[in-house]
């Protein structure tokens, strides 16, 4: 019941774990990464839209800048004002710069005495009229710094806008002898703001606005708020969440800042998760609730199994077992009344295995070691005892070896090289008795010695050679050959004796497919036998024989190799 207990619950976790938790989780990461990408486009727009900006503001200002340097050595200004072809020279050259960079700008040339000389517009503006002083503001600068190009953020003529002046003070035989000023308007870089849902800031390096198209994040003395400047990539500001992207330009005068509104993404974010969370807690509650009658229902015929199996193993391999339902444990059920058969069966072949080695060797001395046979053999040695002693004893030694395998019962298969050594002491004992008139040829492949047979194979084959083979003729001849054919080890015993009458012929290959043996024969038989039920058919022994034409023996196994 404890191991029963613990697979409901195993089960009711994998459903809670390998489906509920997965989807829930495989759900939220989708959300997860659809959010992700869609804050990344934002991010990346941002940042290619400040990019951008900073360029556009970059390209103006360093060609105004680089003009400004061309037209400032020209001593046509400085006569334009009173030459009427002269101004109409220089209009035209600074409207063709204009046209050629993409941003309008305003052109005032003044004199020594920063009286205007000559400028695009009726009025000038303040920050360039006398009463700013020489002092401060874009001609202190330029006074300073003669020859070199000076920028300032000033506040424009008109509402809000502010302009951006970039002045050079023309110098002529080492005195000043005037001032070359362009002023860019904010306006004319309002289109470059509106091709992006962004909201862009243009300011110089202290913070005072240029141009701008937010104005949550510029305080009322019209300066980017401190909380922008020392923002990173995100920026909490007034319940709102903003991507933030800054990029300096023209020399780090200026910074141009982008900030894009992802307070929705935020909040999508939060309910996605705070909703999927729900849901998987939710659903976890149901699937404890709901598996428990679920569980115990698919189990049924688990517990069923599960009783046969620990029957089976106290050793009653009786009882039934009978599975209603039509899923794959009505499969483990059919496949375990196959295996259970199959043990059955081969549990009785075991029996009858053994029972078949035992009367083959009790049989194989009955048949070999008979008295005839001894008498024979034993006279053969009285008689070399008396004119050949050393030949004597090597038959006596033989016997003994013959003798002391037989009677060995530890294993039921060897390998071949082993029972080729047996073999040897017996032909050795047959080749004394009958002198010339018994040869014997072995020819076995090194490969196949290693192979496991069944001991005592080789000598009932040789003996059935000699049993039938001399009859009334004077010589015979055995050869044995072993060999390894497609995964089989092939052992054929072949003599050129009389052969058999094909009744006796008959009768052998008859007793063979017989699962008794009740008659003679019976070491060709136990061969057979034992083969079949160590290894199945189609191995076993096969005999050819014919009248005049001598017998073979073929026996076929399958190859298995010695383990180290």
């Amino acid at each position: 019941m404890k191991k029963g207990r613990y697979f409901k619950e195993e089960l009711r976790r994998l459903i809670l774990g390998y489906a509920i938790i997965p989807a829930a989780g495989f759900t939220l990461i989708c959300t997860l990464v659809f959010l992700a990408v869609l804050l990344y486009g934002k991010k990346s727009g941002n940042e290619i839209h400040n990019a951008f900006v900073a360029a556009e503001l970059e390209r103006a200002l360093m060609g105004y800048e680089e003009k400004l340097a061309a037209l400032s050595g020209s001593d046509l200004l400085l006569t334009a004002g009173s030459d009427a072809a002269g101004r109409r020279l220089v209009f035209e050259e600074f409207y063709r710069m204009s046209g050629q960079l993409g941003y309008k700008a305003e052109l005032y040339v003044f004199d020594g005495e920063k009286q205007v000389i000559l400028s695009t517009r009726k009025e000038i503006p303040e920050y360039l009229s006398d009463r700013e002083g020489v002092n401060w503001g874009l001609f202190g600068a330029m006074d300073k710094t003669p020859g070199e190009t000076r920028v300032r953020l000033m506040e424009a003529w008109k509402g809000s806008d502010r302009d951006i002046a970039m002045g050079i003070a023309m110098m002529r035989e080492g005195k000043t002898a005037g001032y070359l000023v362009f002023t860019i308007n904010s306006s004319q870089l309002g289109p470059v703001l509106d091709r992006s849902d962004s909201q862009t800031i243009i300011a110089d390096r202290f913070g005072r606005v240029y141009l701008s198209s937010n104005y949550n994040l510029v305080n009322s003395s019209n300066q980017v708020m401190k909380a922008l400047k020392l923002a990173g990539r995100y920026l909490p500001h007034d319940k709102k969440m903003y991507l933030v992207s800054v990029h300096p330009a023209y020399h780090r005068m200026f910074l141009v800042y982008s900030v894009t509104d992802i307070q929705n993404i935020v909040v999508s974010l939060g309910l996605s998760s705070a909703l999927i969370i729900s849901a998987l807690v939710l659903m976890t509650i149901w699937v404890l609730i709901s598996t428990k009658k679920v569980t115990e229902r698919e189990t049924r015929d688990f517990y069923r199994l599960l009783h046969v199996m620990e029957m089976a193993r106290d050793g009653n391999l009786e009882t039934s077992l009978e599975i209603e339902s039509e899923n794959e444990f009505r499969i483990i059920a059919d496949a375990y009344r196959e295996t259970i058969a199959s043990l059955k069966l081969q549990m009785e072949n075991n029996r009858r295995m053994t029972e078949l080695v035992a009367a083959a060797q009790n049989k194989q001395l009955e048949s070999q070691f008979n008295p005839h046979f001894l008498f024979n053999t034993l006279e053969n040695i009285r008689y070399m005892c008396l004119i050949q002693p050393e030949t004597a004893g090597k038959m006596v030694f033989s016997l003994s070896n013959l003798l002391r395998y037989s009677l060995d019962g530890g294993r039921a298969e060897v390998t071949l090289e082993e029972d080729l050594e047996h073999l040897e002491n017996y032909l050795m004992i047959l080749k004394y008795r009958f002198n010339r008139r018994f040869s014997y040829v072995v020819d076995v492949e090194e490969p196949a010695l290693t192979c496991r047979i069944p001991r005592l194979v080789l000598q009932p084959m040789i003996e059935n050679s000699v049993k039938y083979g001399f009859g009334n003729q004077e010589n015979l001849k055995v050869e044995l050959k072993a060999y390894i054919h497609e995964d089989r080890l092939i052992m054929i015993c072949r003599d050129d004796g009389i052969g058999m009458t094909p009744g006796v012929l008959c009768e052998i290959q008859a007793l063979l497919e017989q699962e008794e043996n009740n008659r003679r024969h019976s070491g060709l038989y136990n061969i057979h036998r034992r083969c079949r039920i160590l290894y199945g058919r189609p191995y076993g022994v096969e005999i050819r024989s014919a009248e005049g034409l001598g017998t073979t023996l073929v026996v076929t196994l399958p190859v298995q190799r010695e383990e180290s």
